[in-house]
């Protein structure tokens, strides 16, 4: 017995409706999250920066709520920032300092507010022993842009 088809749609249908499905989903990812993290469920565009070559020669965690600091996180990567700092946002970053060898990185997983405290998760990738990397300098960094919250910053390693 022959089963009938599903109907397919078009793929002008779906140009028309997948627009509209992405902005309601961006709408529903705000910081009213159950779990308290500040940051949206997907990464959107223009909110996540990461490389493996920034200009800071130590390890440090930045926070950026203005533009002096917008701006100062940005010389820190060694480029200009992309953009102003938008109203009523904020940024975190991590910078893992100069690297001997390709194969480290960092990602910053969550941001949550706790009491007066802003705790910033994030974890490392190191290059595992048998791992053949290259041999050139690298200092990964992280930033991630959230909605302005109050509250005195602590970055915690996670695994």
């Amino acid at each position: 017995m022959k089963m009938p088809s599903r109907p397919r749609l078009s793929p002008l249908l779906i140009a028309l409706l997948l627009p509209p499905a992405l902005l309601l989903a961006a709408c529903q990812t705000g910081n009213d999250r159950a779990d308290g993290n500040l940051l949206p469920a997907q990464a959107e565009a223009g909110t996540v920066w990461q490389g493996d070559h920034s200009s800071a020669a130590e390890r440090a965690y930045v926070v950026a709520r203005d533009s002096g600091e917008w701006a100062a996180l940005w010389a820190r990567v060694g480029e200009p920032a992309p953009a102003s700092l938008p109203g009523g946002r904020m940024a975190v970053a991590v910078f893992l300092g100069p690297r001997d060898t390709a194969g480290y990185g960092v990602a910053i997983d969550s941001v949550q507010q706790t009491g007066a405290d802003l705790i910033v998760g994030y974890r490392e990738t190191v290059p595992g022993p048998a791992q053949a990397v290259a041999l050139n300098r690298t200092s990964p960094y992280a930033i991630r842009l959230l909605p302005s919250a109050a509250g005195t910053p602590k970055f915690v390693r996670g695994k």
